[in-house]
């Protein structure tokens, strides 16, 4: 494992295992353990962010240029080395839409340390064709605000094991959003307005190591992005997503959506 001052990269768990997040080399990178397999076009905004032909990170559609996914994916990395794999929910069916990318735009108050502004939008060097299996997802409000216990959906390409056996197939899972005065009576630090915490009351669904980066969304619309945890469906420890609606201006202003 590299140092706690190197990032995670996240997916999604659902039986408990003990990891604490960090940045793993692209040969430990691992994807969703457990879940439900996704059926052709259930999630035409998932991306999969590719970096020297691996699966890397996750990501949503916006537009037909630009992906939102989190800084810590994009940071360090050279965008032309890494491509957008759209349309499809089987990354070894070879049906996917592959796009070149042109441009990270990282979160210019985004803190490696503390996870805090964990957002980045990736302009494509081409448009995506929209329709079947490829749309745009929307952005949450701004002022978008949910009980706790809401139910919000997860998806990602992941492991099927703790042996990270890669079924290249997109998974999703149900979590329920937390409350921040919850999440911090869990002691857990660094809690800020840009941080959702969501996770499940018997500590079997997470996201988790290897598709940060990728969506937490709530009817319908992104509310949240994988981000950072301490554990992976650890019970009491729930995962962190940075909050599209506190950083909803600057993805406008960025992204022109």
């Amino acid at each position: 494992m590299s140092s706690v001052n190197n990032l995670v990269k996240l997916s999604i768990l659902l039986f408990a295992v003990t990891f604490v997040f960090g940045e793993m080399d692209a040969s430990e990178e691992s994807r969703i353990i457990g879940g439900q397999f996704a059926a052709p076009g259930q999630f035409p905004h998932q991306v999969s962010l590719q970096l020297n032909g691996r699966h890397h990170c996750g990501g949503s559609l916006i537009s037909e240029t630009m992906i939102v996914t989190a800084a810590h994916c994009t940071k360090g990395q050279n965008p032309g080395q890494m491509k957008a794999i759209v349309g499809t929910n089987d990354l070894g069916a070879g049906n996917g839409q592959t796009f070149n990318i042109a441009q990270f735009i990282i979160h210019p108050q985004y803190n490696p340390q503390s996870q805090d502004f964990d957002m980045s939008l990736i302009r494509l060097s081409s448009p995506v064709p929209m329709g079947g299996a490829v749309k745009t997802i929307q952005l949450a409000d701004s002022d978008s605000n949910y009980e706790a216990d809401t139910m919000a959906m997860i998806s990602g390409f992941g492991a099927i094991n703790q042996n990270l056996q890669l079924p290249n197939r997109l998974k999703f899972a149900q979590v329920q959003l937390w409350s921040r005065d919850y999440c911090n009576s869990q002691n857990i630090p660094g809690l800020t307005d840009r941080m959702v915490c969501a996770g499940h009351p018997s500590g079997q669904v997470s996201s988790c190591q290897g598709d940060s980066g990728g969506p937490l969304t709530v009817d319908g619309k992104l509310f949240g992005v994988v981000s950072w945890g301490f554990g992976c469906g650890a019970k009491g420890r729930p995962a962190m997503y940075t909050y599209v609606g506190a950083l909803r201006s600057w993805i406008k202003q960025n992204a022109n959506v």
